[in-house]
């Protein structure tokens, strides 16, 4: 009876385990710097091999084209939604690759690729949903040792606010797998267009509201203690639904 009940704790740690290894939600990224007049040749290329080879999920495939930051006129590819086991059933084979170089001949540079996880314990999604939720603030943040934790709850507090005001933006955090020198976060809020930003911006009333009052003060500090503020920085990326697989 004793090793039954020990077999059932090891059967059940085990399926916990594969749940836990197996219940998230990541992107694998590349970015490309496309040769100069070649645009058009490589967005034709593009859609074409998405359309083609990445319609199925969680192989399907989102373009981004990068408006601001230090990475201005490049195009991000994200592919998933999927798991790493997942990953290793990616689309590929002699036609995949073949089709895959035609769009490969239009690039002038490749970025860091990257696996990015969608934080399911911090975010925020509109009641009305995110159709047409195509433009997106991505902020990236480095994390100094040691405060992963701290930083993560105070990214709480801000979706809190979101939540309790119902803005008409979505947000969303992203952990970077694996070490890194940074940056380890990125938050990113969707809205339908730039226009949202001319609404007014009330986030610290808002915050003080939802968190009592000196909670603002407190918040600012302690996010200074969390991050290399000197690493910080904005990109705006619009989604490019006719170059991207069909969702």
């Amino acid at each position: 009876m004793k090793n039954l009940f020990i077999t059932f704790l090891l059967m059940s740690w085990t399926l916990l385990s594969v749940q836990a290894q197996t219940d998230y939600m990541q992107w694998e990224t590349h970015r490309f710097n496309v040769k100069i007049g070649h645009e058009g040749d490589f967005e034709k290329a593009l859609a074409a091999h998405n359309k083609k080879f990445h319609n199925a999920a969680p192989y399907k495939t989102g373009i981004f084209q990068l408006h601001t930051g230090p990475n201005s006129g490049d195009y991000e590819l994200a592919i998933g939604p999927m798991t790493f086991t997942q990953l290793e059933g990616r689309p590929s084979g002699e036609a995949h690759d073949a089709d895959w170089a035609k769009v490969m001949e239009h690039v002038a540079s490749t970025g860091e690729s990257v696996y990015w996880r969608m934080d399911k314990d911090i975010m925020y999604n509109p009641a009305s949903g995110t159709t047409g939720f195509n433009t997106n603030r991505w902020r990236y943040f480095t994390i100094l040792p040691g405060e992963r934790d701290r930083f993560e709850g105070l990214l709480k507090q801000v979706a809190e606010v979101y939540a309790a005001k119902k803005y008409a933006a979505s947000y969303s955090v992203y952990w970077k797998w694996g070490a890194s020198a940074g940056p380890h976060a990125c938050v990113e809020i969707g809205m339908k267009s730039l226009a949202y930003f001319d609404q007014g911006n009330t986030f610290d009333k808002d915050f003080e509201e939802v968190h009592g009052f000196g909670s603002l003060n407190k918040f600012y500090d302690e996010f200074e203690l969390c991050i290399d503020r000197t690493k910080t920085y904005d990109e705006i990326a619009e989604f490019m639904p006719n170059l991207s697989s069909d969702y």
